[in-house]
């Protein structure tokens, strides 16, 4: 999760056996530059020695800050988000559901940062749903641009009216 500190995440090496490698002795790890800001790096573990040999080059992400829903009130086929703000993304999105798995669930994108409740029509009437949302940053890279989402929040069940 962003907060503005170098990442550097853990490598662990293992042979075919399942043997563990030694870093510095059996390989080394080079990272990208940068690692503080939301988006996906590349970490590459060069393998050396007289028993090992390879390169691989892997990619981790940093991840916005997640948001929670602090409520959800139910309508005549519409439900009500009210969620905790997080200013330092691009927007949100929700998720709505009957499935607790949230299997064929209507997704919402709220491109506002600023905002803190949106509201969902077109529901069934008298039908529970499951709710929870996460935030997204757009973060430009070799001229693309792309969604880097946080983790889901916890799900809240409602009735529709």
């Amino acid at each position: 999760t962003d907060d503005k500190k170098a990442k550097k995440p853990t490598v662990t090496v293992k042979d075919s056996k399942g043997k563990k490698l030694k870093n510095g002795t059996d390989y080394t790890v080079t990272y990208a530059s940068g690692r503080k800001s939301i988006g996906s790096y590349k970490v590459t573990v060069q393998l050396k020695g007289k028993k090992y040999s390879g390169k691989k080059t892997l990619t981790f992400r940093i991840a916005p800050a997640g948001t929670t829903v602090k409520s959800v009130k139910a309508g005549k086929a519409k439900v009500t988000v009210n969620w905790k703000q997080q200013t330092k993304t691009s927007g949100y999105i929700i998720q709505c559901s009957t499935n607790k798995s949230f299997k064929g669930s209507i997704l919402t994108t709220v491109s506002s940062n600023k905002a803190k409740s949106k509201q969902i029509t077109k529901l069934s009437t008298k039908k529970q749903y499951y709710v929870r949302i996460c935030t997204y940053k757009n973060v430009k890279k070799n001229g693309k641009t792309t969604k880097i989402c946080s983790d889901w929040s916890n799900a809240v069940a409602v009735k529709t009216k």
